[in-house]
């Protein structure tokens, strides 16, 4: 074999092994997503710390949405190697994945959730339903002029009493996340479409206008009732608004339950029982996605999900469940822990 030959081979080696001497040499794990699931993977990635066998894995808040655009990439040593997603991957998304080289994709279901509306305590009660929350929420509703008709109008309700007379006679105030939030979507998919569709001009629309369906009932108003807000500072930021309602995820809600309250929605207030039970109407399941073909490879992955999955982390008096996280039933967790184990690769 000529000297040039050689060096040829060497080079396309070398191209090949890149990425993963590159992820062995970075010497740490790489996790990015969800917002309201960071205090989950920091307690995780401090235990690990704790045991000095592995760096302390970096974790990064870049919502679900986002997070999994950064994981799905590509294969290569520089994208994330664990993605934390607070609702399921979208068909998209996985195909999206599959197409940048991520095709050992292993998913981790790790217990429950719920989108939580919160308020400060010691305030009138407020019970809502999916209609009231979209009719106070959305930029167009059906004129409320207009009884009975197909036109739909800016909105121009101001108080909750202008959307339901039972309601209290209070300025709407709604602070939540931005788009390209897991909980925005999923406050949008369950309760803007699920209040939406309950009018027959918007449900007919559905099918015969799946886009126009989706721009009506989903869009948000933008004339100060609604404050996009960083996921991480909505309950601080309720201290100084004593009147609003903010859109949060279930364990942050819980970490703050001594200042705050849960509203009702269709009667139900989010808990253990109510969500798991899935009688809470924005319950929701969490979720983290592995590059499987990085364990063993990648220093403190295989230890990550291992923790993660083990009853001291997500049992039910584990450290997680301290942290707002809903545990799975015993042996949900246990099929749950054996797919990981096993590095089961997902299937949509």
């Amino acid at each position: 074999m000529s000297y040039r030959v050689r060096f040829s081979v060497a080079v396309v080696v070398a191209v090949l092994l890149q990425p993963v001497q590159a992820a062995d040499l970075r010497g740490y794990l790489h996790i990015v997503g969800s917002h309201s699931m960071r205090p989950f993977a920091d307690a995780v990635a401090d235990k690990l710390a704790k045991s000095k066998k592995v760096k302390r894995p970096w974790v990064e808040s870049t919502g679900s949405r986002g997070g999994i655009k950064l994981f799905c990439e590509g294969a290569g040593a520089d994208a994330p190697d664990i993605v934390n997603a607070s609702r399921r991957m979208e068909r998209r998304e996985f195909d999206f994945c599959r197409s940048t080289g991520v095709k050992n994709l292993v998913e981790v279901k790790i217990g429950y959730g719920a989108v939580t509306l919160a308020r400060l305590k010691k305030q009138e009660p407020l019970r809502l339903t999916r209609k009231a929350l979209y009719l106070a929420l959305a930029k167009e509703i059906p004129d409320p002029a207009c009884a009975g008709c197909d036109t739909f109008v800016r909105n121009p309700f101001r108080t909750w009493k202008e959307v339901d007379p039972v309601l209290p006679d209070v300025e709407i105030e709604v602070l939540g996340p931005p788009e390209g939030s897991a909980t925005r979507e999923v406050f949008s998919d369950l309760v803007m479409e699920g209040g939406c569709v309950g009018f027959p001009a918007a449900a007919a629309m559905k099918d015969r206008d799946a886009a126009g369906f989706d721009t009506l009932c989903r869009t948000i108003r933008e004339d100060g009732a609604y404050v996009r807000e960083n996921p991480d500072k909505l309950a601080d930021k309720l201290s100084a608004r004593p009147g609003a309602i903010a859109i949060m995820a279930y364990n942050q809600y819980f970490t703050h339950s001594k200042t705050l309250d849960a509203v009702s929605i269709e009667g139900v207030t989010p808990s253990a029982d109510s969500v798991t039970s899935q009688q809470y109407p924005i319950s929701r399941t969490l979720y983290f996605y592995v590059k499987g073909d990085r364990v063993g490879k990648v220093p403190g992955l295989a230890q990550y999900i291992a923790e993660f999955t083990h009853d001291r982390a997500w049992g039910d008096k584990g450290y997680l469940v301290a942290k707002g996280l809903i545990p799975m039933p015993a042996a949900e967790r246990k099929a749950a822990a054996g797919a990981a184990k096993a590095l089961k690769r997902v299937s949509m």
